[in-house]
């Protein structure tokens, strides 16, 4: 599946989170805690919804995520943010006037520290980092701003929301993560040797005059990131299906792409993809094997063959 990076930070220390299986079976209720933080993190089905109303964690003041892994627009799960005194409750009220969601996360606190004021700042932000990274289509009507806290509160809710964003893609849940290995500072592509001193990451590159393809693309984090200013081609074929079409589509209407008259495309940020394979398959337009597309930018070497010679020898 594809995914568009935000600008939030990345923690890249040894951290420990602990996974609970609240019912014994990984389908079920599900908790998670990270070492030295106060958050608690309680997620599941919409289907074990009766499970979790009794769990006194889903009483406490504290933010939400209500979304559907299935249900997609452009390629993308939809997704709803909100924020509440007692959980359950607005889970309980979704559950009658929204059909979307299949899934719930729910963020509270261990100390029970979190006000009202805290968690509409961190819904406020929760919301403006989901629509940076754009991983997601949010359905929020609304997209509150909301700073009246100390200082200080706002200096440990920030602290707050980083830890959340790190321990949602644990579960799976990754509409807030970001990549941060890139900062594109234009909209003009970035030589492969630029972009491999900027960041440190290995670089590739997949270039077909004919078709007007000439991209850029680092790993980084499990993703395969296409950088900004990047060039597919916007002919189509028939084995051109599954949700890279939808969201190229969206991208297009949305600007993330823009539109040349030589019937290209050109990437206004940097897009991440869960293999090269699926990433190649957005340039063309069509069915591609990614792993002989993309050439190392230095040797020239196919990714498969660059990522064979990165493992150990079987050879005696």
């Amino acid at each position: 599946m594809a995914r568009i990076y935000g600008g939030a930070k990345v923690n890249s220390r040894g951290r420990s989170v602990r996974i609970f299986l609240a019912e014994g079976i990984p389908t079920g209720i599900v908790t998670a805690e990270v070492m030295n933080w106060t958050g608690h993190v309680l997620a599941g089905p919409r289907s074990r919804l009766e499970k979790a109303f009794a769990r006194s964690e889903l009483k406490r003041t504290g933010v939400y995520f209500i979304f559907a892994d299935d249900d997609t627009e452009g390629g993308q799960p939809l997704l709803y943010i909100g924020e509440g005194d007692d959980i359950s409750k607005r889970l309980a009220s979704h559950n009658k006037d929204k059909d979307f969601w299949t899934r719930f996360i729910a963020i509270t606190s261990k100390d029970l520290n979190l006000t009202k004021a805290h968690v509409r700042y961190l819904e406020s932000r929760l919301i403006e980092i989901a629509g940076h990274a754009n991983r997601s289509v949010l359905i929020n009507k609304d997209r509150p701003q909301f700073d009246l806290l100390p200082e200080a509160d706002i200096a440990d809710m920030e602290i707050f929301l980083e830890e959340i964003q790190l321990a949602l893609p644990v579960l799976g849940a990754d509409f807030l993560k970001a990549v941060s290995h890139t900062q594109s500072t234009s909209s003009d592509k970035r030589s492969a040797q630029n972009a491999q001193e900027e960041t440190g990451h290995v670089t590739f590159v997949l270039q077909a005059e004919r078709w007007g393809i000439d991209a850029t693309a680092q790993e980084a984090e499990g993703e395969f990131v296409i950088l900004a200013g990047s060039h597919g081609s916007l002919k189509e074929k028939p084995s051109f299906y599954g949700r890279a079409k939808p969201l190229r589509d969206r991208l297009l209407q949305t600007g993330v792409l823009r539109v040349t008259p030589d019937d290209t495309f050109v990437c206004q940020s940097d897009i991440a993809f869960s293999s090269p394979s699926t990433a190649a398959k957005f340039l063309w337009g069509t069915s591609r094997n990614g792993r002989t597309d993309w050439k190392e930018a230095v040797t020239k070497t196919t990714y498969a063959d660059f990522k064979d010679n990165l493992l150990p020898s079987n050879e005696d």
